[in-house]
C-alpha cells in the first residue's frame, strides 16, 4: 500500500517531469511546480528543501528501474561483435536489444521514457550524467582498468570519457533510437573494441 508521503513525493517528481516538457528548469519555481502537482507550498518544504532533490529522486528512480546492467570482463567485445555482426537496420535493432543488458546505464536509463525530459533540459542534463556516472564508475572504473592493464583511476577516466561521448552522440539524435542512431552506435562500439584492442 502507498503511503501519504510516497504518494506526495510522487506527484511532486510526476509535475516536475510534466514541467520540464513545457518549461526549462531555471524557469520551473517552488509555486510552479506545486500547482502543476496539486498541492501546496507547506506539503513541498515537508518533503524536499529545493527542486534538485526531486530531480535527484528522479535520476535514482530511472537507475532503479533500469536494473543493474550484465559486466562482465568481455562485455564490450560481446557488444561490439553482436552490433558488428548485423547486416541492415532490422538485424541491427533486433542485435541492440539482444545486448541491451550489457550497455552502460547511460544508454539504458532512457528506455523508459517518462524520464526524457530530465535528459533534454541543458541546465540540468550534465548534474543528471554525473550522477549516472556516479552510480556506475566504481564496477566500471575496475572493468576498465582490468582490461587495459592499467590503474583504477585511469580506468575511471575511460569510462568518464566514454559515458560522456556516448550521452552526447544520444544528445545530438535528441534521444531518438533512429536507424543513424543505430548505426553510430554499432561505429562507436566497434571503435571502442578496437582501441581496447591495440592497447
Amino acid at each position: 500500500m502507498v503511503t501519504r508521503k510516497e504518494m506526495t513525493r510522487m506527484l511532486l517528481k510526476e509535475g516536475l517531469l510534466s514541467c520540464l516538457k513545457i518549461y526549462p528548469f531555471e524557469d520551473i519555481t517552488v509555486t510552479l511546480l506545486c500547482k502543476t502537482a496539486g498541492i501546496t507550498r507547506s506539503t513541498f518544504y515537508l518533503h524536499y528543501s529545493n527542486i534538485i532533490e526531486i530531480v535527484d529522486d528522479l535520476v535514482d528512480d530511472a537507475i532503479a528501474y533500469s536494473k543493474p546492467g550484465m559486466v562482465d570482463n568481455n562485455n564490450l567485445q560481446t557488444i561490439a561483435n553482436t552490433l558488428s555482426a548485423a547486416s541492415n537496420s532490422v538485424s541491427l535493432r533486433e542485435a541492440y536489444d539482444a545486448i541491451f543488458d550489457r550497455l552502460p546505464l547511460c544508454q539504458r536509463i532512457i528506455r523508459h521514457k517518462k524520464y526524457l525530459p530530465l535528459f533534454l533540459d541543458d541546465q540540468i542534463s550534465e548534474y543528471v550524467l554525473q550522477r549516472i556516472i556516479g552510480s556506475e564508475k566504481d564496477r566500471q572504473g575496475l572493468l576498465m582498468a582490468e582490461a587495459l592493464g592499467s590503474s583504477f583511476d585511469v580506468g575511471v577516466s575511460v569510462f568518464v570519457f566514454l559515458v560522456h561521448g556516448l550521452y552526447a552522440v544520444n544528445k545530438e539524435y535528441k534521444w531518438t533510437q533512429s536507424d543513424e542512431w543505430l548505426e553510430a552506435q554499432k561505429t562507436i562500439f566497434k571503435f571502442v573494441y578496437r582501441g581496447l584492442q591495440s592497447k
